[in-house]
């Protein structure tokens, strides 16, 4: 820019076009600080999956509350590994936020399996209660404290089911030497090598190729899991045993929810409540959805289950991994409720 001559004065338009220069190089660095601050979301399962929809919900209302400062990207199907890895960078804080379970929970506080034992509620309802109330609440202190992971809500993958290559599952002895793919936690585990069957930890982008290429004969799981991950496609039977109803949440590293400001801890927090909420209100609905799929795909034998002989053979079991987990006082809180 020339220099401005002794006795020249600036024009009025010229001053006018200076000021607004400077404005705007005074404001560059307010507009920078007012960008939104991203929080990535990680799960393992897909976009057709509940999961997905809710956290796309959680997205959307964290940006309406917190007035765009916040911004969730979502990274679904396993773009960051699988479950375990997910919740693993989570606690380590190389990701934000992402889906657990209390499966993987229990790998840093054993208690927290507890909640996800076989046939342990009397209905939806005892679940509900169990995880918004105390035993919930100390459940997710306790993890915070242990692995810096913030439980944001509470939500339910369902009831587990049985999907199977070569033969249906009737009764309890019918699961003796079947090698059947799991979750990576620990009562899964001890639920299945309790009936007799051969556990087989496997991540879920993995199951599809497990059971296609007879690595495994069945796996447990969702209906909603054995449809979107085309399950039906690679096995023959569908036993309705619904071992394990269990439960699932937004999970968050506890140092970064700590060092957002207190208006955006806010929203997120309300985020994370409404869309937990939303979730369960209409999970049976859409489980309905993807049974009437599953049968319609016209590849599985369906079969109900009579519960009575599964619930006597698992039922020692649930003292024993309360006993083994320390957590004998919460069993009897939950079986109080």
């Amino acid at each position: 820019m020339p220099a401005i001559r002794p006795g020249f004065r600036t024009p009025p338009a010229s001053r006018r076009a200076l000021l607004i220069a400077g404005a705007a190089a005074l404001a560059a660095p307010a507009v920078r600080a007012q960008r939104a601050r991203t929080i990535r979301f990680a799960h393992h399962v897909t976009t057709q999956s509940e999961q997905h929809a809710a956290a796309e919900m959680f997205a959307r209302r964290v940006a309406e509350l917190s007035a765009n400062a916040l911004a969730v990207q979502v990274l679904p199907a396993a773009q960051m590994g699988g479950q375990r890895e997910i919740i693993e960078s989570v606690s380590l804080g190389t990701l934000e936020m992402g889906y657990g379970e209390s499966g993987l929970y229990a790998n840093y506080t054993p208690p927290f399996g507890i909640i996800a034992l076989p046939y342990l509620y009397r209905d939806f309802a005892h679940f509900e209660r169990t995880v918004e109330g105390p035993v919930g609440a100390q459940l997710a202190r306790d993890l915070e404290a242990k692995a810096g992971i913030r439980v944001m809500n509470w939500m339910t993958a369902g009831y587990r089911n049985t999907f199977l290559r070569t033969r249906p599952i009737r009764v309890p002895a019918d699961f003796r030497g079947v090698k059947i793919r799991l979750p990576e936690a620990p009562v899964f585990v001890r639920t299945f090598a309790t009936l007799g069957a051969q556990p087989t930890p496997i991540p879920a982008p993995e199951m599809y190729s497990a059971l296609q290429t007879g690595v495994v004969d069945a796996m447990e799981g969702s209906a909603e899991v054995g449809f979107t991950f085309r399950i039906h496609e690679v096995t023959k039977f569908l036993s309705l045993t619904r071992h394990i109803l269990l439960d699932g949440s937004f999970a968050m590293n506890a140092g970064f929810f700590a060092g957002l400001p207190k208006p955006q801890q806010d929203a997120v927090s309300q985020a994370a409540t409404e869309a937990g909420k939303w979730q369960r209100a209409q999970h049976f609905e859409r489980e309905k959805m993807w049974l009437d799929r599953l049968a319609a795909a016209g590849t599985l034998q369906t079969n109900p289950v009579e519960l009575g002989p599964f619930i006597q053979a698992l039922g020692p079991l649930q003292d024993e991994f309360a006993g083994a987990a320390r957590g004998a006082d919460l069993l009897r809180q939950i079986r109080a409720l």
